[in-house]
């Protein structure tokens, strides 16, 4: 059958990790593109936020901290700046055909600027600083950070088994060559991705299931029940393989601990301490306001108009040959099935925050940090975050991409400067690593000509690419 022949392809789809783009097929789906900017030295935020209450909607960025006598304090955002991103974000959308983008950086100096480019829907809208953006697999170093918390707290052991906060029940059938190694992974392995899982978005039954229910929330005993059904690629802790499963485990780990939901600690650890109380995970907890359209192209939107459980929304979907909006139908699988391996919504100035707020002391000690750092075999990848370096400084750098959605955050330790964005479009090409390069490449420019005293950059040899890549519609 067509159908079969078109879904048994989207593995390979899938696979070609970064390379699918189809962005030579883009159309344009949104109108003139527009800019927002703003800046400012810190956001003011009330720490007392009900976990499941929407707070305030805040106007555009203020400036936080009064300065001394008439004389306003110099900051590293400036105009200029401001100008030469937005520029650059203009033309990176122009490239990719996306409708619209959210990027935030944080400057060393606690300056912010936040810019929105492009429309936020095929009517038109613009895209806004104030958008909620399905982060995706960005969320994964988040739930690590609560994790590694509840390690420094005495909570957790890192080289503990699973079973021993979830009990011996929590799953068996996990079998390999005869050996049942549920009992055997560990919260090291759930983090780092050697703990033998199949990836859910690489799996074209999970898709057909996932399509045939849009409606109905997934729970996050679905997502490890089908895990266990795969069983083992692999015997748990000899090999790196990214998934997402893993994270999720990490989620039921945490509550099991605490006696609280994910949603409640995601607050509690991570966005009262970063002061980003703009920060929610569905579908316990869901933005004051619906995220921007989400736009597939290309390829991917090709086999997912083959999904039958997508047929009810595929004319309304349709925007042009080539390009569905996800937006049209319902979004409970959507907004669910990640969960905290790949379901945070958030705007942009607030990630941005938290990015660097878990690598720079706020949140996490530097003994917790460097546990954090440790890399898996064979990998550059660590407990739940990416080791890059980019344009000679290291980072802490993660990508994310959902159907709709593909994003990127990046930390440099040595540089103390965030950077991070969204966009509602997937594949794209360029794709998102080289806007945040572009980007950073201009602040260093701009740290340079302000005199900025910065560590001399690496240049011994090739930068390491990463080794995870969601540039394909991951439903995590």
């Amino acid at each position: 059958m067509q159908i079969s022949r078109t879904l048994s392809g989207l593995l390979v789809v899938m696979l070609a990790l970064s390379s699918c783009s189809g962005s030579e097929d883009s159309k344009e789906t949104a109108g003139p593109k527009e800019s927002q900017v703003t800046e400012t030295e810190t956001k003011e935020r009330s720490e007392e936020v009900t976990p499941t209450a929407a707070p305030e909607t805040q106007g555009d960025e203020t400036q936080g901290d009064e300065t001394q006598g008439d004389e306003e304090q110099p900051t590293l955002a400036s105009d200029e700046l401001s100008a030469e991103i937005s520029k650059s974000l203009q033309g990176w959308l122009e490239a990719n055909g996306a409708p619209g983008s959210s990027l935030s950086v944080l400057l060393p100096d606690g300056s912010q600027i936040n810019i929105a480019e492009g429309a936020r829907d095929r009517n038109g809208t613009p895209a806004s600083v104030e958008d909620y953006w399905r982060i995706a697999s960005i969320s994964k170093p988040i739930t690590s950070a609560i994790v590694l918390k509840l390690v420094e707290e005495g909570v957790i052991g890192i080289d503990e088994p699973v079973m021993t906060y979830l009990g011996s029940e929590w799953a068996t059938g996990y079998v390999l060559d005869g050996v049942d190694y549920a009992p055997l992974i560990t919260i090291r392995q759930i983090l780092n991705h050697t703990d033998g899982f199949a990836e859910y978005a690489f799996d074209p039954g999970f898709y057909l299931l996932a399509s045939s229910r849009l409606d109905v929330i997934f729970e996050p005993q679905e997502v490890v029940d089908w895990a266990f059904g795969r069983g083992p690629q692999y015997i748990p802790g000899t090999e790196y393989s990214y998934n997402t499963v893993g994270h999720v485990i990490a989620g039921l780990v945490i509550e099991a601990v605490t006696g609280r939901e994910a949603h409640v600690l995601l607050r509690e650890y991570i966005s009262i301490p970063a002061n980003a109380p703009d920060m929610y995970l569905p579908p316990k907890e869901f933005p004051p306001t619906m995220v921007p359209a989400m736009f597939v192209q290309g390829e991917l939107a090709t086999i997912i108009s083959f999904l039958p459980g997508l047929s009810p929304y595929l004319e309304a979907a349709r925007v042009s040959e080539g390009v569905l909006d996800l937006s049209v139908g319902p979004q409970e699988v959507l907004s669910s099935v990640g969960w905290t391996g790949g379901g945070v919504e958030a705007q942009m100035d607030d990630l941005a925050r938290v990015f660097k707020a878990m690598f720079d002391g706020t949140i996490l000690t530097q003994e917790t940090i460097d546990l954090f750092s440790e890399k898996a075999i064979g990998s550059s990848y660590a407990l739940g975050i990416q080791l890059s370096e980019r344009v000679g400084y290291a980072t802490f750098e993660h990508g994310g991409g959902v159907p709709g959605f593909r994003s990127h955050a990046r930390y440099f330790p040595d540089l103390d400067l965030s950077i991070v964005l969204s966009s509602n479009m997937i594949p794209i090409d360029p794709d998102v690593g080289s806007i945040a390069d572009e980007i950073t490449e201009i602040i260093i420019r701009h740290l340079q000509e302000n005199s900025w005293e910065l560590p001399e950059p690496n240049t011994s040899g090739e930068e390491p690419v990463s080794e995870e890549s969601n540039n394909t519609g991951e439903i995590g």
